[in-house]
Order: C-alpha cells, then sequence, then structure tokens
C-alpha cells in the first residue's frame, strides 16, 4: 500500500498541463464492439458500446457504457453530499451494472497526434504518433442504415481489417485507431472476427439547442468522469493530466486491477483527501465480465508501435 501511494503521488506531482485542444463536435457515432478477449473460451465475448465524437480535426473513442456510468454516479454522489451537509466522510459507489473501459482516445488529424487518456481516479496520459494505415480501397460497397459505404483492407497492430467507410462524412477518424480513410468508419472487424466495431447509430450535434441550466443547488456537482459528454458541443481535451510511460501506465492498471481499494485509497491521499474512505458497493452484476479471474491474452492491438 506504501509503495502503491508513494508511485502515484509522484506520478501526481509531475502533472502537466498541456495546451488546451479544443474542436467544434460535430457527430457522435455509437458502434457495438465485440472482442475474444481469452482464445481459450470462445464462447465468452466480451461486449461493450463505445462513442466516437467527431469534430473537422479532432475525435474522440471512449466507453458509452461509462458515460452512462458517470451519470448515474453523478446523480448518487450529489445526494449523498446533500445527505452529509457537504461534510464528507464516505463516498459509496452505485452498484456496476455494466462492464466498460477506462481508456479514451484523442486523434487530432491536422498534427498527427494520438492521446491516450486513461481515467483511474487521476488522468494518465500517453502520447504516441499514429503510424500510417496503409489502406487498400476496394470496389465492394454496402449500405449501412441508408449510409453508403466503401470497403478498405489494411494489416495494422498484428491484425487483418476489413474496414467499410463512407465518402458522404469525409472524416479521416473511426473507432479505435482505425484511421486514415477518406471518409468516416462505420464498420470495421478483422478477419478472423475476433475484434468487431458494429455501427450502432449516429447523431448530428445540434449547436442551435441551447445549453441546460446549471442548477444552483450547492450540492450539485458540475460533472464526474465523463458525464457531460452527451450533452457536450465541443471535443475538449483535459487540460490536466500526468504523463506516463506505457509501462508505468501498464503497472498501475495490473495494480488496480488485484486492489482496487487499495488503489483508490492510494489515489485519494495522494491527492489530499486521505481522510475519504472509498466504500464498494456490495451488488455488483457485472462482476463476472471484469474481475482479473478472467483471461486476457489477446487485445486489439498485438502489436506496439
Amino acid at each position: 500500500m506504501k509503495n502503491i501511494s508513494l508511485t502515484i503521488l509522484l506520478l501526481i506531482c509531475t502533472k502537466i498541463v498541456l495546451a488546451q485542444h479544443t474542436d467544434q463536435a460535430l457527430l457522435r457515432v455509437k458502434y457495438d464492439l465485440t472482442h475474444l478477449r481469452d482464445t481459450t473460451n470462445k464462447a465468452n465475448l466480451y461486449k461493450e458500446t463505445m462513442l466516437l465524437v467527431v469534430g473537422k480535426n479532432a475525435s474522440m473513442f471512449l466507453s458509452y457504457d461509462k458515460i452512462l456510468r458517470d451519470v448515474e454516479a453523478k446523480a448518487a454522489f450529489e445526494q449523498q453530499i446533500k445527505e452529509q451537509a457537504g461534510n464528507i466522510t464516505a463516498i459509496k459507489s452505485p452498484p456496476r451494472t455494466r462492464a466498460y473501459t477506462g481508456t479514451e482516445l484523442y486523434y487530432y488529424a491536422n498534427e498527427h497526434k494520438l492521446y491516450n487518456l486513461e481515467a483511474m481516479g487521476t488522468n494518465y496520459l500517453t502520447e504516441e504518433t499514429p503510424e500510417k494505415i496503409a489502406w487498400k480501397i476496394t470496389k465492394d460497397t454496402l449500405n449501412i442504415e441508408g449510409v453508403n459505404c466503401k470497403k478498405a483492407l489494411a494489416t495494422y497492430k498484428g491484425r487483418n481489417w476489413i474496414a467499410w467507410f463512407t465518402e458522404e462524412l469525409p472524416f479521416p477518424s473511426g473507432p479505435w485507431k482505425l484511421i486514415g480513410l477518406p471518409g468516416l468508419i462505420l464498420k470495421a472487424h478483422d478477419d478472423k472476427n475476433e475484434v468487431s466495431f458494429d455501427f450502432a447509430g449516429m447523431e448530428k450535434v445540434d449547436h442551435n439547442k441551447k445549453k441546460a441550466e446549471i442548477s444552483l443547488d450547492q450540492y450539485q456537482l458540475k460533472k464526474l468522469g465523463r458525464s457531460d459528454v452527451l450533452q457536450s458541443k465541443e471535443i475538449v481535451f483535459p487540460t490536466n493530466a500526468v504523463k506516463t510511460t506505457v509501462e508505468e501506465l501498464d503497472r498501475l492498471k495490473e495494480t488496480k486491477l488485484k486492489d482496487p481499494q487499495g488503489f483508490a485509497k492510494a489515489q485519494l491521499a495522494a491527492m489530499g483527501m486521505g481522510g475519504i474512505t472509498p466504500i464498494s458497493s456490495g451488488s455488483n452484476t457485472a462482476k463476472s465480465a471484469i474481475t482479473p479471474n478472467n483471461k486476457f491474452n489477446n487485445p486489439i492491438e498485438k502489436t506496439k508501435n
């Protein structure tokens, strides 16, 4: 526990304020992710709904299920703060009813930069220059929910990918790190069907819609996690983050998985909130999908830069 706290504290002390990257959000696209994480148990597929927020230059890819969870948690925390009259001694998370990932990907086409943000109490950041994907566009076409798409093939990160993109939406973005086509990718899967991103809906961001008024209730949180994404009209990169390496981030994620309660306490202590006790909820219907007992021998990214 002491070593965990020290590591987190040292990382937080190196927190940097990044140049703010803001772009107007134009589209929100949902994908149903299906992933065979354990090749020894092909009947057990991991499923999660993801969200891609698209702008002219920037795009943000994150868990839609986590957004819904953050909305629920925000409401629960506000109620607890109100009941404790602002004198917070313990925080209890609501039951986790869905599995989700905490990874967020921010892609900036003009700068050709890709940022990986891992939200674990503190935002941990890694940065990479994305490799150019050698897409081969074929003559095959497909209509997806009324949108005309073309087929493209590529070998990327250890997998052979089949993607369907549309030039009707000329954005070089797509699910996960699948980028670089002359149109938005609506559907993609690898040739073994171990990973697939299936189109699950799309909405245009309405910039004429008035922003919801913020309550004057003293116990209302402005936001929690990514609870504001579905109302936001911008893609805003979190300006406060801890810059770290992929290796250090992997070590922290492993520590959190082995001892989530101890990790949460260390996070709070490192941020000067050692007096608050994190209380895990007793009920957890998503437990079977997120416990460390499940094997994870087949990551989406099979090779790294």
